[in-house]
């Protein structure tokens, strides 16, 4: 029998995360302060994407699999022993194949076709991360979906201030430049590892890979519906800064990652309700869910409306403050990326809901919808008009999937998102 979240849990666990997420902000902010004063324009992209890397072969490698083990925790449809194992074989499976293609990309010489600009083994350091990023992911969802959204938070704030540590040491302290910027995030995410494993473990996990047919069966019919919209969510997200790499090199990729990192502090508070109302979904009955979505929605994008404005206002002098005036290209690009990061901020409330609810495919949907569009817009826009081309291109994608997620979160509740809600 689904249980119900009080309104006051929720707003707690809400709460918490966004709390969590501003220090974590604070922290990578002044981690990029750090990495632009000494890295400068063309270090700052290089390091920005030499990290991408990793962080692409997780989601491509991942099968999906940490929303299954939200929705089937949250669901307790299966219990953490099964998931943490199977986590685990999933995770070593996929490392290994992760290091083949790699590998093989190296040796082919279309690793730097791919990321061009950047030195090979910038990348293949940043490499080090995928495994422990990875598996660290599998284990954060088992923990989402116990709901141990506290214990989360605060291995998230730990990893974040480690990295902006080992950050301070290696590449101001030691001068070891790009090399120590990417070291402080491998060692950092090998840190982040550890702690989740431990409360993983407390949960009644276990870490000893064993193939059970019936769970990865399970887990990856569910999971590999979500999977291809979270791959492409991804691009919708990321595939600009390559090709803005590609068309105006490291220096044109630093501009606009630091016009990207500006827009998405905007997706704090609906990353957090997301990250909440995910499980939530999962554990409550629909007609419990149809009436408390609705005024989360609507609350949750008046806030990052505002949260716009205040951004358009203080962009400038922010930038300056914390990048040096060398950055001062990234204000207009991070104006025009405001609508659509405003939009989408309420998608991720309707998109994690309509997965909670058992249908992540739909999400597949909007999300390739979008990339189509940023593709497209990309291929026109940035050789024209450069790094503000790539943000209006990601701003009318960003639009699509909003109006994609309204559409079929009314086909799976039968209920507009900002219809008043009914006592």
């Amino acid at each position: 029998m689904m249980k119900s979240m009080p309104i006051g849990r929720f707003t707690q666990q809400v709460g918490s995360t966004f709390a969590t997420q501003i220090v974590t902000v604070l922290v990578a902010l002044g981690n990029g302060a750090i990495t632009a004063r000494w890295l400068g324009v063309d270090g700052k992209g290089m390091l920005g994407l030499s990290l991408l890397l990793p962080t692409m072969f997780s989601l491509f490698l991942s099968g999906g699999l940490g929303a299954a083990n939200v929705y089937f925790t949250g669901s307790r449809r299966l219990g953490v022993p099964a998931l943490s194992i199977n986590s685990v074989a999933l995770a070593i499976l996929a490392s290994l194949l992760g290091t083949v293609v790699v590998s093989g990309l190296a040796l082919t010489g279309w690793l730097t076709k791919l990321v061009p600009g950047v030195p090979i083994w910038a990348l293949l350091l940043a490499m080090l991360a995928f495994p422990t990023g990875l598996l660290s992911g599998y284990f954060n969802t088992i923990l989402q979906g116990l709901r141990r959204i506290t214990t989360l938070n605060l291995i998230t704030i730990g990893q974040g201030s480690a990295m902006l540590l080992l950050t301070l040491l290696m590449v101001v302290g030691l001068g070891w430049g790009l090399a120590g910027a990417i070291l402080a995030a491998v060692i950092a995410g090998l840190g982040g590892l550890v702690a989740t494993s431990v409360m993983v473990r407390r949960a009644g996990g276990q870490f000893r890979p064993r193939w059970e047919r019936s769970v990865m069966r399970d887990t990856l019919s569910y999971g590999l519906r979500g999977y291809i919209g979270n791959v492409l969510q991804f691009f919708n997200y990321r595939l600009d800064a390559f090709l803005v790499n590609f068309f105006l090199g490291p220096s044109g990729a630093g501009i606009y990652g630091v016009s990207v990192a500006m827009a998405e502090m905007l997706w704090h508070l609906p990353n957090s309700v997301g990250f909440v109302i995910f499980p939530k979904a999962a554990a409550t009955c629909p007609e419990e869910m149809n009436r408390f979505t609705p005024r989360v929605f609507r609350i949750t994008v008046g806030l990052t409306a505002l949260g716009a404005v205040i951004l358009a206002i203080l962009g400038r002098p922010l930038i300056r403050l914390i990048y040096t005036q060398a950055f001062d290209g990234s204000y207009v690009p991070l104006l025009a990326l405001l609508p659509g990061v405003i939009l989408l901020g309420g998608a991720k409330v309707l998109t994690n809901e309509i997965a909670g609810r058992g249908h992540p495919h739909y999400n597949s949907i909007s999300s390739g919808l979008g990339l189509i569009l940023t593709l497209v817009f990309d291929l026109m826009l940035i050789p024209r008009y450069g790094v503000l081309g790539a943000s209006i291109a990601s701003s009318m994608a960003y639009t699509v999937i909003f109006v994609a997620a309204v559409f079929f979160y009314l086909s799976v509740s039968r209920r507009r998102p900002v219809e008043p809600t009914r006592s």
